[in-house]
């Protein structure tokens, strides 16, 4: 069976769908025929929310925005009214009363990052610091991907003053940070209710499987049901991570970009407790970074107890899962018991937990200070969008911008397309009366 439209949008994130939304409020929305592919049941892509008994929302993927930061999204918060409120976890406690250490260490080598334009990071600190003690000081602030040979100096100091956790050790506290608590999943719900006002069509649990030309528009093969669908269209555009970019038959990065990518597993864990145990430990909306696989503890207010891992420590909890829920929860509590001061009382028994690993959580640029175009545009004229093709790698801010980008690009495209058309039409002659 074969379907056609005039704009394909394959991805129903936040970009693919700012796409839509862009298209269906566009002076050409009325001629066209936007379909919008996902492989999904529903929309969201890296952003899922989850409800907990007690009414609770939490964040499976994207929790938190700046709004110095993140000005795109700030502004799309404002224009749906979407409710804010002040993100809790903006002072760490670090283990073994870390933060003055890691305060004073990045503070005083701060001044020599230009004297170290190639190096990484650990390259950097191990050079006035040895390698042993600047392995200790940069696990301590409990991103691992700070370990990471592709992580530059510059780089990483400006990751430790774009998260709210660690932005007070390097004197940073300017930025202001919030979280939804209705959820974000509903502010993507009103995306998507507007992109269908605009008769903007959505086609979800649709896989694809390859992109090819055909005449003056393209083929796109799915996998659907069991079932193999064709879907031509005259434009496309690609609101998916380079991950998913890669398996298709495009070529890429090599006939996209100039530019490598890379990315990063992530993992949270959430559990829930009959009673909030953690106020007695004085942790109520408070975030511990601890030296064992749990990285960072969040405990949220009276609701839940979360932790959030990137790197090995991500497939260290993925592997626990795979070897059973008991092994899991067994190691969890553990780790736990190990770092919180319980006063030699076993932690309370875990009331429900849920978890979320991502395979490729964050996708970035490999070269960090790469000035590359914010969407990207195939030789035969698919265009590209995603967070990892700009400097917000990992933000939902990243998808705002990167799908801007690529709405302008399909606009230029669809206005050159309409021009050719009636350059190649025949011109009537008016009759004039004598």
């Amino acid at each position: 069976m074969t379907h056609h439209s005039d704009v394909c949008i394959v991805g129903a994130g936040i970009g693919g769908l700012t796409c839509a939304t862009g298209l269906a409020t566009s002076p050409l929305s009325n001629r066209l025929r936007v379909r919008v592919f996902d492989l999904n049941a529903r929309v969201g892509g890296r952003i899922q929310s989850r409800k907990l008994d007690g009414g609770e929302i939490t964040e499976l993927g994207a929790a938190r925005y700046s709004p110095q930061l993140h000005p795109r999204f700030q502004a799309l918060m404002h224009c749906f009214q979407h409710q804010h409120e002040t993100y809790p976890f903006t002072q760490a406690i670090f283990q073994d009363d870390m933060q003055g250490t890691l305060r004073t260490t990045l503070l005083g080598l701060l001044p020599m990052l230009d004297e170290h334009p190639q190096a990484s990071f650990l390259e950097f600190v191990s050079h006035y610091l040895g390698e042993g003690e600047a392995r200790k000081i940069i696990k301590a602030m409990g991103y691992d991907a700070l370990l990471l040979p592709m992580v530059s100096a510059s780089m990483a100091y400006s990751i430790i003053k774009k998260h709210p956790e660690t932005q007070s050790l390097v004197d940073d506290t300017s930025n202001q940070w919030r979280y939804a608590p209705e959820g974000y999943g509903q502010l993507l719900a009103r995306l998507q209710c507007q992109a269908q006002e605009g008769r903007v069509e959505f086609r979800m649990e649709h896989r694809l499987l390859s992109v090819s030309r055909s005449g003056d528009g393209y083929g796109l093969a799915f996998s659907h049901q069991d079932h193999i669908q064709i879907h031509r269209a005259r434009h496309v555009i690609l609101a998916i991570p380079p991950s998913a970019m890669t398996p298709l038959n495009l070529g890429f990065p090599t006939h996209w970009s100039p530019y490598q990518y890379g990315s990063l597993p992530l993992f949270k864990g959430f559990l829930t407790f009959n009673s909030a145990w953690w106020r007695d430990c004085q942790m109520t909306d408070k975030v511990l970074v601890v030296n064992n696989p749990l990285r960072k503890i969040y405990f949220k207010g009276e609701k839940y107890v979360q932790f959030y891992t990137d790197g090995e420590n991500a497939t260290y909890w993925q592997d626990s899962l795979e070897q059973g829920e008991d092994v899991y929860l067994k190691r969890v509590r553990a780790c736990l018991e190990q770092v919180l001061p319980l006063g030699g009382k076993p932690l309370p028994p875990i009331k429900d937990h849920f978890h979320k690993h991502w395979p490729h959580g964050v996708e970035f640029c490999l070269e960090s200070k790469a000035d590359q175009p914010t969407a990207l545009v195939h030789r035969d004229g698919v265009i590209a969008c995603s967070d990892a093709y700009t400097p917000h790698g990992g933000w939902m801010e990243g998808g705002l911008l990167s799908a801007h980008q690529a709405v302008r690009l399909l606009l230029e495209q669809l206005t050159s397309a309409s021009e050719n058309r009636y350059q190649q039409s025949p011109r009537s002659t008016a009759c004039r009366a004598p």
